[in-house]
């Protein structure tokens, strides 16, 4: 059985609640086993806890006796910034992308970020065994109460692509619940299809299932087929009332018969031409819509190459200023975004020397 499991230092962090930076040992051992967070796992609270304190990045550490266990997360802007990130997309991240967001937002170097931000520490921040991404530790997790809905019913399938809107509008899943069905052998994604898999304890279901799909079978075997005899009967009556119908012809029925055709025939001649003319006239309405559509495209990307072009100008005395300053690390900063725009502006020309060339 495949469940999302805590990481070991994130079992301890969920039982710290906000505002406790310490608790008794035994008080430690006491939230863990009520919490069921270590089942599972092949050892009990205090086994789980003196495994977390020898690990180098350890969420929490002996305090002024053995009895006492503190955190040893200790607040810097970083954390804060780095918790606002993850807060605000709600979605997870990996430390890379947080380290690369507090990059950019801060004065900090790569290698400082990456050395000081041990959200390993951070109580706020969780992680799932097999996910390196962090969650945050007041998230909940949707994946029982999606499995329960789709069971109930009888879903068994979902697209990718509006699972999203599956969970929030039907399946009723709240804003702050993450749904995983990645580390969840209950869940399986093939392509663009999300299925959901049956597990031990769903027999009844399975059996209620079952006896559905014989009444539905029932039930259509059960409908009433059509009388041959009937069908031959009611078959014959016809053509003969075609028959008798047509052995009595007279001349001008013949003549108005040939009138009707003909002027079918000039109709449908002139329905094709309208069909044409029409067909033609959407024809050039769409050239002429989509080269207005094309002038646009170009006037925005040479709109873009402008502004890259301004901005350069602007990081040049910049540039002077922070070098004045002896500012090396801003200039560092300068430099990378310059070389970026360079790149951006190669490839805006690149584009539109192809739009041109059409």
């Amino acid at each position: 059985m495949k469940r999302p499991t805590y990481t070991l230092s994130s079992i301890i962090k969920k039982v710290f609640r906000s505002g406790e930076r310490s608790l008794p040992r035994e008080e430690i051992c006491s939230r863990l086993e009520a919490s069921g967070l270590i089942t599972g796992f092949g050892m009990d609270g205090s086994a789980l806890l003196a495994k977390v304190l020898r690990m180098d990045q350890s969420p929490v550490r002996v305090g002024r006796s053995e009895a006492i266990i503190e955190l040893t997360y200790q607040p810097h802007q970083l954390f804060d910034l780095a918790y606002r990130f993850v807060r605000d997309t709600h979605t997870p991240k990996t430390l890379e992308q947080i380290a690369a967001e507090l990059r950019r937002q801060t004065q900090f170097g790569w290698n400082q970020i990456m050395r000081m931000l041990q959200l390993e520490r951070d109580p706020r921040f969780v992680q799932y065994q097999g996910d390196a991404r962090w969650f945050l530790a007041e998230w909940t997790l949707a994946n029982d109460q999606v499995y329960a809905f789709c069971r109930a019913n009888g879903i068994t399938q979902v697209a990718a692509r509006s699972v999203h809107h599956f969970l929030e509008q039907e399946a009723g899943v709240a804003v702050d619940a993450m749904f995983l069905p990645a580390l969840d052998d209950r869940f399986r994604l093939d392509g663009e299809t999300l299925y959901i898999i049956a597990r031990d304890g769903d027999e009844e279901e399975k059996h209620a299932g079952l006896e559905a799909a014989a009444a539905v079978e029932t039930a259509e075997e059960a409908e009433p087929e059509a009388d041959p005899a009937e069908a031959g009967q009611t078959a014959a009556g016809t053509i003969d009332a075609g028959l008798s119908g047509a052995s009595r012809p007279q001349s001008t029925d013949v003549q108005q018969g040939r009138e009707e055709q003909r002027e079918r025939s000039e109709t449908h001649h002139h329905h094709e031409v309208h069909e044409q003319l029409h067909f033609e006239e959407e024809l050039s309405m769409n050239t002429v819509q989509n080269q207005s559509v094309l002038e646009e495209v170009q006037q925005l990307l040479r709109q873009a190459l402008g502004r890259l072009e301004a901005r350069s100008a602007e990081m040049a005395q910049e540039v002077v200023a922070h070098f004045q300053q002896s500012n090396m690390q801003a200039i560092e900063v300068l430099m990378k975004e310059k070389h970026k725009n360079e790149q951006i502006a190669l490839g805006i020309q690149q584009v539109l020397a192809a739009t041109e060339q059409q």
